[in-house]
Formats: structure tokens, sequence, C-alpha cells
């Protein structure tokens, strides 16, 4: 089980704190009224989703013996017009650095974290266009 809580602290400024007490500051932006003084809310979940997918790829690559270096996860997204909000598309850039990665190997630990482990994009997935790109650099 996952508990979270989030706690105002004044204008649009909210502190999170997990389980084990670890805090994050969230405020709405300066063109919604607030200071821009921590996370946007809306961009939580897709810092979850690059976190989540790139710890799964980063594990499963381990696992196939590559060598990797280096790893970025970029997530872009648009966010959807209208009511009720969500994100209309989600883009997840990998770039893997290391020295001979295998395409087939990257392309399979992506797909397994999007399709099997990675619960934050389990959940963004719903109803969003979610689509990826991988880049590899030899380290």
């Amino acid at each position: 089980m996952y508990e979270v809580k989030a706690t105002w602290g004044s204008g649009f400024k909210f502190i999170g704190t997990d389980g084990a007490g670890r805090e994050l500051r969230m405020d709405a932006s300066v063109g919604a009224g607030g200071e821009g003084d921590g996370y946007r809310p809306s961009e939580l979940p897709l810092l979850g989703l690059a976190g989540c997918t790139g710890i799964d790829t980063l594990e499963i690559l381990q696992k196939m013996r590559q060598s990797v270096e280096g790893l970025e996860v970029r997530v872009v997204a648009t966010p959807k017009e209208g009511y009720p909000a969500g994100y209309a598309r989600i883009e997840v850039q990998y770039t893997v650095i290391g020295k001979g990665l295998s395409m087939e190997k990257v392309e399979r630990a992506v797909k397994l974290s999007e399709d099997k482990y990675c619960t934050v994009g389990q959940t963004l997935a719903h109803g969003t266009e979610m689509t990826r790109t991988i880049e590899l650099v030899e380290g």
C-alpha cells in the first residue's frame, strides 16, 4: 500500500509527504495564480512515469547483461483541451548510453516496462496516446 499526503501552506502551495516522511513542494504556475515555487502537480505523474520506466528498463537491461553507462528518460506530454482534464498524448524518449548495446534488447526491455511492470505507465496509458523513441549512444 502507498500512502502520501498534501498539506496546504499558503497561496496555492502544498507540501507533499510520502510514507517515509520525505517532502516535495508543489505550487501552481505563476500564470495560474501561484508563485511557481515547486513542482506543478500535473508534472508529477510524468516524472513518476520517467522514474518508473527508467528503473524497470535499467533493471531488465542489467539482467540481459547489457553494459549500460547512462540512461535518460524524457517525457513530453500534451494536455487535453477542455474537460475532463488529462493528457491527450505522452511521448517517452529513452536515451541509453553504453558499450555494444543491442537495440533489440533495449526495445525488449522498454516494451516489458511499458506493457508489464511500470505501474505509472499502466495508469496513464488508459485513454492517452502513448509513443516512444529510443536512442542508443555508444559510450
